[in-house]
């Protein structure tokens, strides 16, 4: 049946449309104010410049706009203006550019848990000249001082370059150049061509600023090609040296040069704006932030340095940014165009018409969330995050075109976070107003605090933390019995547990072997188990085949155990894993122990050690302990 709702839509003028009534200044804020003029419909349209702009934000709705089979990631403005220094990189690819495909797979691993861990370091040295620079400092700047500490991180951990940010008090020529460019293209939405081609003047200022960014770029390379080396453990080295595991190419120098700089600008955009965004929230919520204080006094008491290991056993923290992100999500809105003329909750939609999910009024629908406008991090307890509507949130995009980077901002930002509140008394004297500043991205616009050091008597006590369960709290010692070890994996974490648990096991006298769930020849009999991690709730490459597969022979003889990595960030968290489950048990394995979830968002290894800890005291039971 032909859709026969239509789509309400705010007069506009000939020609123009609605153009000139969205203020250049503050979009967002003018979207917002429409949203809930039609907030019953959960959607509206606008004519910009004679294109019909669909804006969303009813959760259901943008459930459909979620589903890639039917809609696409669309690059239109603003985004097809950031092209001109953004290139095919990987924000601004288009869909239909395999070139967005080879630098996915090739930058994937730089995203990994593993690889977290190893930037850890550098993370901590650039949150230490944050914290420095505030020590000896009476009133900060917060948008400015986290847009230095997110920069020099991005740049460090994924290029081995140094801005050296904290060193001056003016941002670094690079933020200066983007930032005039940003503003430019916002400038640039909204204008006719024929007008943006007779400003000369700002013509020549913006390819001037983006000359400004390339070159600095150029240099970055240039640099790491005169050292010669010949390495993949950041984001350059994988990007020189690597190649698509899949299609065998290589990037080019002018790709390389376009994904650097997206990382540079997106990769420190967010981040900045959502540890502004949540000392803001802090301030205004004294109770949380003595939560905050305390979980910071009882995990990194006195001068603790942080350890990867100890911040991601943080609970408090995360959950206020995930309620910031909620608040006030740096990124506005994303688009996506359909793929053939469809309909949306009854409404009509054309091929190739961009729909824009609005994520302000999105993350604050009332038919998606209880006293939607109230800060409130028990929103996260995972016995409330399972109750969330599925597409109601969504602060890093969606699908295989959601935002690479979100395990490495959560993580830097969780750091940076923690040392603050470890080391300072924040206080806001001059009841900061929210106003903001929207370039790309949303930041609070001079949002000032002033900082002291804290004093013995306002810190907590601290209490012992437990030590990381062994992996093998018991000795096993059997003779030939069978296990296999089975893994799905794209990153590398899941196989590196695959391989440790098999090590463990040949030592303890079982007849082991190591394999891929592609490679897998099902056992009818003896112990399984199975280490696999998912992908957008598809399975990892080397497990296709398996998920693919319509059943599994009889397995009746076989115990089974199964561990899945994944990230609770991620809507499809332990999707694959679970199918893989629900496989085994139908064809009449038995577990062994409960299905484990490991997860990359909060104690990885904890976990770990953990469901493996319980695998081997179930082993002992069944096989006895030496």
């Amino acid at each position: 049946m032909s859709p026969t709702r239509s789509i309400p839509s705010p007069q506009g003028l000939p020609l123009l449309g609605n153009t000139l009534q969205i203020p250049s200044h503050s979009p967002d804020e003018y979207f917002r104010k429409l949203a809930a003029e039609y907030d019953e419909e959960g959607l509206f349209q606008l004519d910009l410049l004679g294109r019909k702009v669909l804006f969303v934000y009813d959760p259901d709705m943008v459930a459909e706009l979620c589903d890639e089979t039917r809609f696409y990631k669309g690059i239109d403005p603003p985004l097809s203006i950031v092209r001109d220094f953004g290139g095919d990189g990987l924000f601004t690819a288009r869909h239909d550019e395999p070139v967005w495909g080879h630098a996915h797979r090739i930058l994937m691993p730089a995203f990994s848990q593993r690889s977290m861990k190893a930037y850890f370091p550098q993370m901590l040295e650039i949150a230490q000249n944050l914290v420095g620079k505030w020590a000896i400092s009476d009133e900060v700047n917060v948008p400015d001082d986290m847009t230095r500490l997110a920069l020099d991180t991005i740049s460090l951990t994924g290029f081995d370059y140094r801005f050296n940010s904290f060193e001056s008090p003016q941002l670094h020529p690079f933020l200066q150049a983007m930032g005039r460019s940003l503003t430019e293209a916002m400038l640039r939405n909204r204008q006719l061509p024929l007008v943006t081609r007779l400003k000369k003047r700002q013509e020549t200022a913006y390819r001037s600023d983006i000359r400004v960014m390339q070159d600095l770029v150029d240099d970055v390379i240039r640099q790491r090609r005169s050292t010669g080396r010949n390495d993949t453990r950041d984001l350059l080295g994988l990007m020189l040296q690597a190649a698509d595991p899949q299609s065998g190419e290589r990037l080019s120098d002018e790709n390389i040069r376009n994904q650097v700089l997206t990382f540079l600008i997106a990769g420190h955009e967010t981040t900045s704006g959502l540890l502004s965004f949540a000392l803001y929230n802090l301030l205004r919520d004294p109770h949380v932030l003595a939560r905050a204080y305390a979980e910071v006094d009882r995990l990194l008491p006195g001068d603790t340095v942080p350890t990867y290991d100890t911040i991601m056993k943080l609970d408090v923290i995360p959950r206020v940014l995930e309620e910031t992100l909620r608040l006030w999500s740096p990124i506005p809105a994303f688009a996506v165009k359909s793929f053939e003329d469809t309909e949306l909750g009854g409404y009509p939609v054309s091929k190739d018409q961009v729909a824009v999910v609005l994520l302000g009024r999105l993350h604050k629908h009332p038919g998606a969330w209880e006293r939607p406008d109230e800060f409130d991090i028990d929103r996260w307890l995972p016995e409330n995050r399972s109750g969330h509507h599925p597409a109601a949130y969504k602060p890093f995009g969606n699908g295989e075109r959601a935002c690479i980077g979100r395990q490495f901002a959560l993580t830097e930002a969780r750091l940076a976070l923690a040392m603050v509140l470890q080391r300072f008394a924040i206080s806001d004297p001059a009841v900061y107003r929210m106003k903001i500043k929207q370039m790309l991205t949303l930041k609070p616009e001079d949002f000032t605090v002033r900082v002291r050091e804290r004093r013995a008597h306002e810190r907590g006590v601290a209490e012992t933390v437990a030590e990381t369960v062994r992996e093998q709290p018991v000795e096993v010692a059997v003779t030939g019995v069978g296990l296999t070890v089975a893994y799905g994996s794209n990153l590398g974490t899941a196989a590196d547990v695959a391989e440790r648990l098999a090590e463990v096991a040949g030592r303890s006298g079982f007849a082991t072997t190591l394999t891929t769930l592609d490679e897998l020849e099902p056992p009818s009999d003896g112990l399984l188990v199975v280490i696999t991690s998912t992908y957008n709730g598809k399975a990892p490459d080397n497990a296709q085949r398996f998920d693919a597969l319509e059943g599994l022979p009889a397995m009746e003889g076989v115990r089974f155990a199964l561990l899945g990595c994944g990230n609770t960030q991620w809507p499809t968290y332990q999707a694959f894993p679970r199918r893989v489950f629900d496989k085994l048990t139908a064809a009449g394995a038995v577990p062994l122990v409960e299905r484990g979830e490991a997860d990359a968002d909060g104690d990885f290894d904890g976990d770990v050690s953990a469901w493996t800890s319980g695998l081997w005291a179930a082993l002992a039971a069944e096989y006895g302990a030496s």
